[in-house]
């Protein structure tokens, strides 16, 4: 509990909502009116630098990822999947999920901010779910910041509803003595 971690040091950083989503039911979100004009490829290794970058403009500081932390995401499931979407060349957002037994997890999500409100997180996330869909997920869950009202709209429009408890983000400065 927080009170415990705070009598030791702890100070909560920031709050996250959690949200849920039961893939067994029959409801299916779409990719929209962008899937026909926008591919999917898959996010190789050797291209977690320039997913990083996207997701150092996507994200303020601490909560941008390097390449190292993208790839302990890519990494943090027994299965995973990367994906990203380029335009002229040039990669513009990318998503990682992952699965562990019958749980999915929308694991990393970052769109540049210039190629935002284009339907690419939306076809991002549908295929993401598409996957774990197909790999017997029940149940897929995903995190935000509680002040991020952009990703919130977009997971609840995939069907996905907030569950009541929120997750702290704790820090503790240690003495370097």
């Amino acid at each position: 509990s927080v009170p415990a971690f705070a009598a030791a040091g702890f100070d909560v950083i920031d709050t996250l909502s959690l949200l849920e989503l039961d893939l067994t039911r029959g409801e299916h979100p779409s990719s929209g009116r962008w899937a026909s004009t926008r591919s999917l490829s898959r996010l190789r290794r050797h291209q977690l630098d320039e997913a990083a970058d996207i997701d150092r403009r996507a994200f303020p500081e601490p909560w941008a990822n390097d390449r190292t932390a993208l790839a302990d995401i890519v990494d943090a499931t027994p299965a995973s999947r990367a994906r990203c979407i380029r335009v002229d060349g040039r990669m513009v957002a990318f998503a990682v999920s992952g699965r562990a037994g019958d749980w999915g997890y929308v694991q990393r999500l970052a769109v540049e901010p210039q190629s935002r409100r284009l339907g690419l997180a939306r076809l991002l996330v549908v295929d993401a779910l598409g996957w774990m869909r197909r790999r017997g997920v029940g149940r897929v869950l995903v995190n935000t910041a509680t002040d991020n009202h952009a990703a919130d709209a977009l997971y609840r429009s995939c069907g996905f509803t907030r569950r009541a408890e929120r997750l702290s983000i704790l820090e503790r400065a240690l003495d370097d003595r």
